[in-house]
């Protein structure tokens, strides 16, 4: 079992990645403590994400106020000046 720091997880997580593709453990160290393990998937089907079976809506949302928060703004800053 093989131990590594977050920092030098962060810019090398392509290459550690493969190793625990090949069966070796990681322990992620957070200021020497341990804080995550990554271990290989066991089983050759691994974890697949399910595709969406809802089509994401994004609908127009009422604005919280009825002011124009440019125009007061403007008002606010030609006072101080």
């Amino acid at each position: 079992m093989e131990t590594i720091s977050v920092s030098k997880l962060k810019s090398h997580l392509s290459a550690e990645l493969k190793k625990v593709r090949k069966g070796t453990k990681i322990v992620v160290l957070d200021h020497r403590h341990p804080v995550a393990q990554l271990v290989p998937i066991e089983g050759k089907e691994g974890i697949f994400a399910k595709e969406a079976t809802f089509p994401y809506v994004c609908r127009d949302l009422e604005p919280l106020v009825d002011i124009d928060i440019a125009e007061d703004m403007e008002k606010e800053r030609t006072d101080r000046w």
